[in-house]
């Protein structure tokens, strides 16, 4: 797969894990703090509510995090296809658990304490947000490529 390709893929994923988000979110704001400069100086502001925002519109350091997330867990499924495993309920565990501990080592500090613990003591809310990008990077490769293995 070419770059360019690739890229494609972990976009369309980063897209459509940042709509379930928001639809998670309800109505409720998410305000979060931002740290891209050039979002700030263009909106007089470093406090977004991001479930406001689609994923283009998102700024930088926001969309890095969707996207970070969507390469973990496609790196994980094109692994997979590859090798003919098996896609199931174990599969996505996993490959959630090592999601949420990649997201733990980049965000430490802004964690809430319901966060800070390995997956596997994570309330079911909470492993859900990792979940998400494994499930939907499966439902990109099955439509970009071919059906994965049994799931």
């Amino acid at each position: 797969m070419d770059p360019g390709e690739y890229e494609g893929l972990v976009e369309r994923i980063a897209d459509r894990v940042h709509e379930w988000f928001r639809k998670a979110y309800g109505e409720k704001p998410h305000v979060r703090k931002t740290n891209d400069k050039a979002w700030v100086e263009q909106h007089s502001k470093n406090r977004i509510d991001i479930a406001a925002l689609d994923y283009a519109h998102l700024p930088s350091d926001w969309q890095y995090e969707r996207r970070i997330g969507s390469q973990i867990a496609l790196d994980a499924v094109l692994g997979a296809g590859e090798s003919n495993w098996k896609m199931d309920q174990d599969f996505i565990e996993a490959v959630s658990a090592e999601l949420h501990a990649r997201w733990l080592e980049r965000n430490w500090s802004r964690a809430v304490e319901a966060q800070k613990s390995q997956y596997l003591n994570l309330s079911e809310e909470e492993k859900e947000k990792d979940r998400v990008f494994v499930r939907t990077a499966i439902e990109v490769w099955k439509n970009t490529f071919t059906a994965p293995p049994e799931q």
